[in-house]
């Protein structure tokens, strides 16, 4: 590569309970079905991870604020640790939805969604501040993902409570968004990201998880993906085809299975690129 390419490699935290959840034991939670909805307590608040291999890996983290998963202790007994490993901190809100993980949309208005976001940044700083830290970066979680990166409303929500919180905060966004131009306006910072583990459709977008192929087999496959958006500016859809993305942050699910292998193989191809890896404020 003719000039020097600096990238962030990140992973989503906190995510899993000390605390029983709204006061009721987990074993119970994992036993209940709500009956209108047939939906159950998500087997991701209790996946194994490879957190403990990734955080020497990883320059950035987001943490789950509790509305999806994560719980106070959660967050007081991790972030000393990400301190440790000089790891950036960032928040990950959620909409409200702690059976289905937050991968449900809860109707409301926009500043109702303000209110949800300011939240939830402000029980993450809470815990941060006897640390001497801030937030740094927000990264949505889920459906509210999607929907403030191709909803405007969704998206102005999302600038209003973090202009009101902290303007020097940096909006983390999917590579390909119909909201880019608007957070850009707003004179927030963003960050396109990419991530190390799942696959993409025709769209730009990341396949639902039910699709048969919505993530990556291997250390290789997943190698091949970040270079091919760092070096070429192209990903292979599962169709086949290849599209443009170009992106300057790279997630790793922790909870995918391989991802520890994926983690270590990753570094090690963009340090033998000679890629330097750095946390997002690094990145501008």
């Amino acid at each position: 590569m003719n000039k020097k390419v600096t990238v962030d490699l990140s992973t989503e935290l906190a995510e899993g309970f000390v605390l029983p959840p709204a006061g009721i034991p987990t074993e119970v939670l994992q036993q209940t079905v709500i009956p209108e909805t047939g939906v159950g307590f998500h087997p991701r608040h209790t996946m194994d991870r490879a957190d403990d291999v990734l955080l020497p890996i990883i320059t950035s983290a987001y943490l789950a604020c509790g509305l999806h998963s994560g719980d106070p202790l959660v967050l007081r007994r991790l972030i000393p640790t990400l301190l440790e490993n000089e790891i950036q901190i960032g928040a990950h809100p959620s909409y409200p939805g702690l059976f289905n993980f937050g991968q449900d949309r809860i109707e409301m208005s926009q500043e109702e969604l303000v209110s949800v976001f300011l939240y939830q940044f402000g029980a993450l700083d809470g815990v941060l501040r006897e640390f001497g830290q801030r937030i740094r970066t927000v990264k949505c979680h889920g459906t509210l993902y999607f929907d403030v990166t191709e909803k405007e409303w969704a998206c102005a929500a999302m600038i209003q409570a973090i202009l009101a919180f902290d303007p020097e905060v940096i909006v983390i966004a999917p590579a390909v968004s119909g909201t880019l131009d608007q957070v850009k306006a707003s004179g927030l910072r963003v960050t396109a990201e990419c991530y190390v583990d799942r696959r993409y459709g025709a769209n730009g977008r990341i396949v639902d998880r039910s699709h048969p192929r919505a993530t990556l087999e291997s250390a290789e496959r997943a190698v091949a993906q970040v270079l091919g958006v760092v070096r070429d500016g192209t990903v292979e859809t599962v169709d086949g085809t290849m599209i443009p993305m170009a992106a300057d942050t790279f997630c790793l699910h922790s909870d995918t299975p391989g991802a520890d292998a994926m983690g270590k193989a990753v570094a090690a191809a963009l340090n033998g690129e000679g890629i330097e890896i750095k946390p997002t404020t690094g990145l501008f």
